[in-house]
C-alpha cells in the first residue's frame, strides 16, 4: 500500500494498530526529503475513513483541519520546520460526516541513521471526549461557585478534631468582612472572633456534639472585620469513619435582622405587658362566652384570685349572686351598644365589697367579638367626698375667721367650693367662681405665666404637691389688687390630681409697702453716691490743706534752725530752749499732718485687687523699719502666711502701724519679740500681731482706736494718736474687724480680719 506504513515487523505494527485503538489516537510521518505526507490505520478511523481510502496528500491533510484552525496550524508547521522545534497544537479535524473532533497533535524530528532522512514523527490523540468532560466539569465548577456565591449563608469545611477551617465559599467575606484566606491563615481564626460572652459556650457545644458524632445548629455572636456584631447560626454535619469524626461541613447563616426582630418583638410583648400591668385601675378582655383571655395584676390585687383561679372564671363570678343577673345584662348591652359604663361592687375572695367604676366596649379580637374593659377602684375617691363633706363646713368657719379667700377644687368632679373670703376680699359670691373663671381674672400680664405652671402641675408628677406664686387679681368692682396664691395638690398613688385645696390672699397693702421701701432705698442709694462725692471732695481739700500746712512749717523749723546757727552763741540757755520747743513743735505738727493724711486716704485707694504674698509683704516692711529693729535688736518672726486676692496699701498701713507700735512700746527690759500669725476662716483671713511689750490696760482697748487718742506723754513715746485709727479704718475697709487683747507688762495682741 503506497499511503501506508511499511512495517518490517508484523507484530510490531500489530501492537501499534491496537495501541492506536485503545487510545484513540493515530500516527503521521512527514518526510522531508521526499516531500511526503502518511497516516496511519489509526488517523484513516478516527476520522471515519476506511484505512487508504485516499491517498494522503498536504492538501488533503489541510482540508481535514477546521476552517478556523487551519491557518493557526499552517503557521505552527512554517514555525517547526524553519527552527527544527517540536510539533505541539490542539486543533479541530473534520470528520467524513461533516462533524468534527478535539484532538493533540504532537511530533519530533527524527533521522533515519540508514539513510540519512529527516522525518518529523507525530501522532494525533482524539481528546474530545475529554474536552466534554472537562466543560461539563467546568459547567458543574462554575455552577456550583454560583451556588456558593450566591447562597444565603457561608457553606464551609473545618477538622473535626481541632476546627481549622479548611474551606469556605466566597460569601464569607460579604458577611464577615473577612477574606476566604483570612479564615484559612489562622487555625484558631473562628475560636478567636466568636464573641467573648459566646465563646465557650459555642466551641464547647460545637466539640461535645461533634465527639457524639450527631449533627447539629447552633446560634452565636461574631465578630466581623470592622468590629460589628452579627449573630451567625451554624448548621453542622459531622463526617465520621471508622467510628471518629473526621471532617464538618456546615452553613453559617447571618440571622442578626431575624435575631433583632425577634428582640424587638419581645421588647414589644415586655412593653406591653409592662403597660397592661401598670395601668392605674383594672384591666380585662373576655370573649362573649364569658372566657377570660387578658387582664392585668390590679384584678388579681383588688380580687385576692390568683392568677389560675381567674382563667377558671367567669367575669360575672366577682360579684354576689344578687348582682350577677345585673353585670350579664351590662355585658349584653355592651354587645348590642358597643359602649357602655356602670358602677358595681366587686365581691373579692375574702367577702370584701369593692366599689368599682367600669367601662367597656366591643372588639375584634384574634378573629371574635371580645369585651375590653377598665375599672377604677373609686374607694379613695368616695372616702374623699365623705372627708370633704366633713371638711366644707369646718373650711367655712375658717373663712370667717381668716383673712384669706379659700377655695377646694375637686379634679375628678370638676367641682370648685369657693370659701366667703372671696366675697370679703374680692366682693365675689362664692357661687359665682369657676376654675375658668378664676383663670380669667388674673391679669392678662400674669394670666399666661400663670397658666404654663399650672399645666406644669398638672402632670401626674407626686413630687409637685405645693403651689406658691403671686399675681393680679381682678376685684369685683373692675380693680385689679396684688394676691399671693397658696394651694396643696392632693394626688393618688400614681401621681394624678385628685383634689386642690387653696387660699388667695390680698397683699396690696404689702406690695405698697415694698414700693415705699424701694424709693427709700433709691433715696439711701442718691444720699450714699452724694456722700462718697463729698468724701472725694474733702480728701482732695485735705490733701491741699496739708500741703499748705507744711510749707509754713517747713519755714520755721528751717529759720529757727538759721536762728540757732548764726546767733547761737548769742544767745542765752532759755532762748535757746525756746527754739527747740519751737522746731519740735513744727516737726510734731507735721507728722500729725501727714498721719492725718494718711488717714483721710485710706479706704480710697488708687489700685486694684491683687494677688498679694504676706510673707513678702511683711519683708518689705522690715525694710522700711531697718533702722529702728536693728537700733532696738526686735526679732521678728511669723508661722506659715499665705498668698491673699486684696488691695496692697490698705494691707501694707495696717502690718506697719502695728508693727512699728510693738517697736515703740517695746519693755524696756527685755529684747523686743513679735510674732505674726495666720488662720484662715470660712470666709475671712485671721491675721494676729503679737508683742512682748508693755501692754495696755483692758480700760483703754476701746479707745486706742479712736483718732488722737494717746496712752502716753510725748516726752516718753513719740507719736500722733493716729496710728491704731488708721489700723482700724484700714481693716473696715477690707471688710474685717480688729481687737485687741493685752495684759500690763507682758505684751500685746492685735487680732484683725480681712474679708476673703
Amino acid at each position: 500500500m503506497a499511503n501506508s506504513f511499511i512495517e518490517d515487523n508484523q507484530d510490531l505494527g500489530f501492537q501499534k494498530r491496537l495501541l492506536e485503538e485503545l487510545t484513540q489516537s493515530g500516527t503521521w510521518e512527514l518526510h522531508i526529503q521526499q516531500n511526503k505526507l502518511y497516516w496511519s490505520q489509526g488517523v484513516f478511523k478516527m476520522l471515519g475513513y476506511q484505512p487508504d481510502e485516499f491517498e494522503v496528500t498536504f492538501e488533503k491533510g489541510l482540508s481535514v483541519i477546521h476552517p478556523e484552525d487551519r491557518k493557526r496550524a499552517i503557521d505552527h508547521m512554517s514555525e517547526v520546520l524553519n527552527s527544527s522545534k517540536d510539533y505541539n497544537i490542539k486543533k479541530r479535524l473534520i470528520k467524513k460526516d461533516g462533524t468534527h473532533i478535539w484532538v493533540i497533535s504532537k511530533a519530533k524530528w527524527l533521522k533515519n541513521n540508514t539513510t540519512g532522512e529527516t522525518i518529523l514523527s507525530g501522532a494525533f490523540r482524539d481528546i474530545t471526549e475529554i474536552l466534554s468532560t472537562k466543560k461539563e466539569l467546568e459547567t458543574v465548577v462554575e455552577t456550583n461557585q454560583s451556588l456558593y456565591e450566591n447562597l444565603d449563608g457561608i457553606f464551609w469545611e473545618a477538622d473535626a478534631q481541632t476546627f481549622e477551617f479548611l474551606f469556605v465559599s466566597p460569601q464569607v467575606e460579604k458577611i464577615t468582612g473577612f477574606t476566604q484566606e483570612d479564615w484559612l491563615a489562622d487555625p484558631k481564626f473562628w475560636q478567636n472572633h466568636i464573641f467573648l460572652e459566646d465563646r465557650d459556650s459555642a466551641i464547647n457545644l460545637c466539640h461535645l456534639e461533634t465527639q457524639r458524632l450527631k449533627d447539629h445548629a447552633f446560634d452565636y455572636r461574631f465578630i466581623k472585620k470592622d468590629g460589628e456584631l452579627i449573630w451567625l447560626n451554624d448548621r453542622v454535619k459531622v463526617i465520621s469513619e471508622n467510628g471518629k469524626a473526621v471532617k464538618l461541613q456546615g452553613m453559617m447563616v447571618d440571622i442578626t435582622r431575624e435575631k433583632n426582630i425577634t428582640k424587638a418583638l419581645q421588647e414589644e410583648i415586655a412593653l406591653n405587658q409592662s403597660f397592661l400591668h401598670k395601668l392605674p385601675g383594672i384591666f380585662f378582655l373576655f370573649d362573649l362566652k364569658g372566657k377570660m383571655i387578658l387582664w392585668n395584676h390590679n384584678i388579681e390585687s383588688i380580687s385576692g384570685y390568683s392568677e389560675q383561679e381567674i382563667r377558671e372564671m367567669k367575669p360575672d363570678d366577682f360579684f354576689k349572686k344578687e348582682d350577677q343577673k345585673r353585670i350579664l345584662d351590662e355585658i349584653k348591652k355592651v354587645a348590642d351598644d358597643n359602649r357602655n359604663e356602670v358602677l358595681m361592687e366587686i365581691q373579692a375572695k375574702d367577702g370584701q365589697k369593692i366599689p368599682v367604676h367600669f367601662s367597656a366596649s366591643i372588639i375584634q379580637y384574634q378573629g371574635k367579638p371580645c369585651i375590653l374593659g377598665i375599672g377604677q377602684d373609686i374607694r379613695e375617691l368616695i372616702e374623699s367626698k365623705r372627708l370633704i363633706e366633713e371638711n366644707i363646713e369646718r373650711y367655712e368657719l375658717v373663712t370667717k375667721a381668716t383673712n384669706e379667700a379659700i377655695w377646694d377644687y375637686d379634679f375628678r368632679e370638676e367641682s370648685l367650693h369657693c370659701g366667703d373670703g372671696f366675697f370679703k376680699l374680692f366682693g365675689y359670691e362664692p357661687s359665682e367662681m369657676s376654675l375658668n373663671k378664676f383663670i380669667q381674672l388674673i391679669h392678662p400680664d400674669d394670666q399666661e405665666r400663670v397658666n404654663k405652671k399650672i399645666q406644669d402641675y398638672l402632670t401626674p408628677d407626686p413630687t409637685k404637691t405645693n403651689w406658691l406664686d403671686e399675681f393680679r387679681f381682678k376685684k369685683k368692682n373692675n380693680i385689679y389688687t396684688y394676691v399671693v396664691s397658696k394651694a396643696i395638690f392632693l394626688r393618688n398613688k400614681q401621681g394624678y390630681i385628685t383634689r386642690i385645696v387653696g387660699s388667695i390672699q390680698d397683699i396690696s397693702h404689702q406690695k405698697e409697702y415694698e414700693r415705699s421701701l424701694k424709693s427709700l432705698n433709691e433715696k439711701l442709694e442718691l444720699h450714699i453716691r452724694e456722700l462718697a462725692f463729698s468724701n472725694q471732695e474733702l480728701q482732695r481739700f485735705a490733701f491741699i490743706a496739708s500741703h499748705d500746712l507744711q510749707e509754713p512749717l517747713r519755714m520755721i523749723s528751717s529759720f529757727m534752725g538759721l536762728l540757732e546757727k548764726r546767733y547761737g552763741d548769742k544767745l542765752d540757755e532759755k532762748a535757746l530752749r525756746y527754739i527747740s520747743f519751737a522746731t519740735e513743735g513744727a516737726k510734731q505738727m507735721q507728722r500729725i499732718i501727714l498721719d492725718l493724711l494718711e488717714h483721710s486716704r485710706v479706704g480710697s485707694p488708687d489700685e486694684s485687687k491683687v494677688n498679694l504674698s504676706v510673707d513678702k509683704l511683711l519683708k518689705e516692711i522690715q525694710l522700711y523699719l531697718k533702722k529702728n529693729i536693728q537700733e532696738k535688736s526686735v526679732k521678728i518672726t511669723h508661722s506659715q502666711l499665705p498668698s491673699i486676692h486684696t488691695f496692697k496699701t490698705p494691707l501694707f498701713q495696717i502690718f506697719m502701724n502695728l508693727i512699728s507700735n510693738s517697736i515703740k512700746y517695746a519693755h524696756p527690759e527685755r529684747t523686743p519679740a513679735i510674732h505674726i500669725d495666720c488662720k484662715e476662716l470660712k470666709n475671712h483671713w485671721q491675721f494676729s500681731v503679737s508683742d512682748n511689750g508693755i501692754g495696755i490696760s483692758p480700760e483703754y482697748f476701746e479707745k486706742i482706736f479712736i483718732i488722737f487718742e494717746r496712752l502716753h506723754t510725748k516726752d516718753k513715746f513719740e507719736g500722733t494718736g493716729i496710728g491704731l485709727a488708721i489700723v482700724k479704718k484700714a481693716v473696715e475697709y477690707l471688710g474685717g474687724e480688729v481687737k485687741v487683747s493685752s495684759e500690763i507688762g507682758k505684751g500685746s495682741t492685735f487680732t484683725f480680719t480681712i474679708k476673703k
